[in-house]
């Protein structure tokens, strides 16, 4: 005599028999496996925020400082005539140290001189300038830039000069910096503006 087996089935009116959870219960675990195993592969990866940065990590987006001339937002420094100096982030075309990319960065940006994202002010947005050279002496940079300050109002010259210093000291491995503009101490050219 046979014995008939029965075959549990899948039915709306009563629940899955104990054979069929235990086929879904490794499924689940294949699935959070594979999530947890991705998600770990490729944070790993991921390039350090813009804020963690030291001055010679290759990078492609970097943090410049503009100024905010209402002075009314709650992050970045008080600089002259009430405003505050504040970060916005800026896209490298290419991988570049993070230090010389920001100082690129900032040079870089369209000669409005009103950021078209923020609507905050860039003091340097008529100066044509470039790095001739930077060098770094443990936490101090001393930065060495070429071209001439064009400058429009009267805090422009403080102004400015908060943008390139928050810009420099941004980075945690630079405590101090010095700008030279023509092989002269910045604050030098900005006494006579």
């Amino acid at each position: 005599m046979t014995r008939a087996t029965r075959t549990p089935t899948h039915s709306p009116s009563r629940p899955w028999s104990a054979p069929d959870r235990a086929v879904v219960h490794p499924v689940r675990w294949l699935i959070l496996i594979t999530l947890l195993a991705g998600v770990a592969c490729c944070s790993q990866g991921s390039p350090p925020a813009a804020e963690a940065l030291k001055a010679t990590t290759r990078t492609e987006r970097v943090r410049v400082f503009l100024i905010d001339p209402k002075g009314g937002g709650a992050g970045g420094r008080e600089v002259a005539c009430h405003d505050k100096a504040v970060p916005v982030e800026v896209d490298l075309p290419l991988a570049t140290p993070a230090l010389e990319g920001a100082l690129e960065g900032l040079f870089s940006l369209a000669r409005d001189p009103y950021d078209t994202r923020t609507g905050y002010y860039n003091a340097l947005h008529a100066s044509p300038l470039t790095i001739e050279k930077i060098e770094r002496r443990g936490a101090e940079a001393v930065v060495h830039l070429n071209g001439y300050l064009e400058l429009d109002g009267p805090c422009d010259g403080q102004r400015a000069l908060a943008q390139l210093t928050e810009t420099v000291l941004q980075f945690p491995d630079i405590q101090h910096a010095q700008f030279y503009l023509a092989g002269k101490p910045l604050q030098e050219a900005l006494a006579g503006k």
